[in-house]
């Protein structure tokens, strides 16, 4: 992630930013409840595109590797907010200035912001 420092329910296809389909989710098991990884999956990639950020597009342009989008699902699934949380914050707003202070991912999505 040092290029960064300095994303319910059945989702769209591969390579799309919007859902469940797409790169998977390498180092996920490490955290969470078993059966988890779809829903944080899908929360990490809503959460990034409700900060303008493609997590497909950073991995395709090599901003982001498929080890840290691995890391930033499981950073999902440890949390401190609920997925109930996140998922009324994404259904709520179409577009953030900034990540919410509670996202396990906020600064990482804060660096990829206007990269990607």
């Amino acid at each position: 992630m040092d290029a960064v420092m300095g994303l319910g329910g059945a989702g769209p296809q591969a390579g799309d930013d919007s859902g469940g389909g797409g790169e998977t989710a390498q180092g996920a098991g490490r955290a969470g409840p078993p059966g988890a990884i779809a829903l944080h999956l899908y929360l990490t990639r809503r959460m990034a595109l409700r900060h303008g950020v493609s997590l497909s597009q950073a991995m395709r342009q090599g901003i982001l590797a498929r080890a840290d989008f691995a890391d930033m699902v499981s950073n999902c699934r440890v949390c401190p907010g609920a997925p109930e949380r996140c998922r009324d914050l994404i259904e709520d707003h179409d577009a953030a200035a900034v990540a919410p202070d509670w996202c396990a991912n906020r600064t990482i999505l804060e660096g990829l912001r206007g990269l990607v």
